[in-house]
């Protein structure tokens, strides 16, 4: 009779409970660290939005060209001035929309861009790339204001205040000219500018102004560039 050999029955590996239990906490910490990191990025991303979509103070412009001390306007010509920080980076974008109503407008237009000088602060300080680049802007004057008085007399309160003014002396438009802070692109009040200066006409005179506050001591100086999109 033929001998039976039977195989050896296969040995089940028990895995410790303790390394068990240790296997899932990893895997549990593992987990919860992700779930804060997307929760941290989108809070990140949810707050930088919000900055950049949230406008500066609403201002009143005169209705009448107040006068100026330095800003003289050119007879025949509409006349647009620009009040700017010059330590805020959002600037940049409105600098940009200015260039952009300017290649448009064809000289129908007298611009001018009056950089803040607070009180106590230096020459040197207002004199920052932000005045660099509007100075290198052709068909534009730039000019200091010191301690803010001409800002308050056409009652710009955010940087990127922009007024437009008729060669009557009426005014014709007064708000921003960028759709956020520091985005550049399509918005309502560069084409209600552009409109303006072209045609005389706009479906409106005014638009949110997104920037630095003017007296802001602490602006946005991210160094980050403009979204072109």
């Amino acid at each position: 009779m033929p001998s039976l050999h039977l195989q050896p029955e296969t040995a089940v590996t028990q895995v410790p409970p303790r390394r068990t239990a240790t296997r899932v906490v990893t895997r549990l910490v593992i987990g919860l660290g992700i779930l804060a990191w997307v929760a941290g990025v989108a809070w990140g991303l949810q707050k930088i939005q919000t900055y950049a979509s949230t406008p500066g103070r609403t201002a009143v412009a005169p209705a009448v060209w107040p006068g100026s001390t330095l800003v003289a306007p050119v007879a025949g010509r509409d006349t647009l001035v620009m009040f700017i920080h010059p330590q805020c980076s959002c600037t940049r974008a409105s600098l940009a929309e200015l260039q952009t109503i300017l290649d448009s407008s064809h000289g129908a237009v007298a611009a001018w861009v009056v950089v803040l000088k607070p009180h106590g602060m230096s020459d040197d300080w207002t004199h920052s790339e932000t005045w660099d680049t509007a100075s290198h802007m052709a068909n534009v004057t730039v000019v200091m204001d010191d301690e803010g008085s001409e800002a308050q007399l056409f009652g710009a309160e955010t940087s990127g205040h922009t007024v437009v003014y008729s060669a009557a002396g009426q005014l014709l438009f007064t708000g921003g000219i960028t759709r956020a802070r520091g985005h550049v692109g399509d918005n309502i009040g560069r084409d209600r500018v552009l409109s303006l200066v072209q045609t005389g006409n706009a479906d409106g005179d005014t638009h949110e102004v997104f920037g630095c506050g003017l007296h802001d001591p602490h602006p946005r100086v991210d160094g980050a560039a403009d979204d072109a999109t």
